[in-house]
């Protein structure tokens, strides 16, 4: 995410001069910051290790506990749904919301990175809204978007949304600050991203949480690799499937909306 994202380093909480940037640290915002100030390891490694624990737990959980074992068969048993994949708190209606935390009620628990909770063909549409550029561009990504295929009914759709690498550097190339400040970017830049190419190396990295970069004809590729066919870049609540196309209005100004059928 961009745009909305520049909002400076994540547990310090939003920078100087961005959207929220004016509200107080919340107490966890606070406890993150003296741990990390603390801390024998970067902010990044810590949050990356925090994040591969919260995995290690759901997939055990699966693995080791009866009730959650349950749910994964019930999962299996579905058909016809369509998915919400790394949802975080915003959850659909009518959808199966996925997520490896249950950050609001309906989110189902799974590590989302390589696998999709269904047996072949039960989805009739999936969609990913900007957590694809959080997954590793090598182990995992193919990965989940062979399993996407694997899951969608013949004719279904897979909707991807990630932050548009190719309009970034485009803005960046532009002479002046209207085209950065026309997808999102907070005019005059935060503190903590203070040059045109902080920015750009945001957009791409945004404090070690985005993993890749993807424009127009990186995504497309990467569906076609996964098997997609009808690889198409639409727009911004538009698509085969109305229903996935319940796009966030945040992310308008900043995004790329790339759709594949099966």
């Amino acid at each position: 995410m961009i745009g909305a994202p520049l909002r400076g380093r994540p547990a310090s909480g939003p920078g100087p001069g961005v959207p929220g940037g004016s509200r107080a640290p919340t107490v966890r915002q606070r406890l993150g910051a003296w741990i990390h100030a603390h801390a024998p390891a970067s902010r990044s490694s810590v949050s990356l290790l925090r994040d591969e624990l919260a995995a290690v737990r759901v997939r055990l959980a699966y693995a080791l506990l009866p009730w959650w074992r349950a749910r994964a068969r019930a999962l299996r048993r579905a058909r016809d749904v369509r998915v919400n994949v790394g949802c975080g708190p915003f959850v659909l209606p009518g959808f199966l919301n996925l997520d490896v935390a249950a950050a609001a009620p309906g989110v189902v628990r799974w590590d989302c990175r390589t696998s999709l909770p269904l047996a072949d063909g039960a989805a009739a549409g999936i969609r990913i809204e900007h957590f694809f550029e959080h997954v590793d561009p090598r182990d995992h990504a193919p990965r989940l978007l062979a399993d996407c295929h694997r899951a969608l009914a013949p004719g279904g759709t897979l909707r991807v949304i990630v932050p548009d690498a190719g309009a970034y550097l485009a803005a960046y190339a532009a002479p002046g600050t209207d085209a950065l400040a026309a997808i999102g970017v907070p005019v005059p830049f935060p503190d903590d991203l203070p040059t045109r190419m902080d920015v750009i190396a945001f957009a791409f990295h945004q404090w070690h949480e985005h993993r890749w970069g993807y424009d127009a004809e990186s995504l497309q590729q990467r569906l076609r690799a996964a098997g997609f066919r009808e690889v198409t870049r639409v727009r911004h609540g538009e698509g085969h499937d109305a229903r996935l196309a319940q796009d966030r209005a945040e992310h308008r100004p900043y995004s790329l909306y790339v759709e594949g059928r099966k």
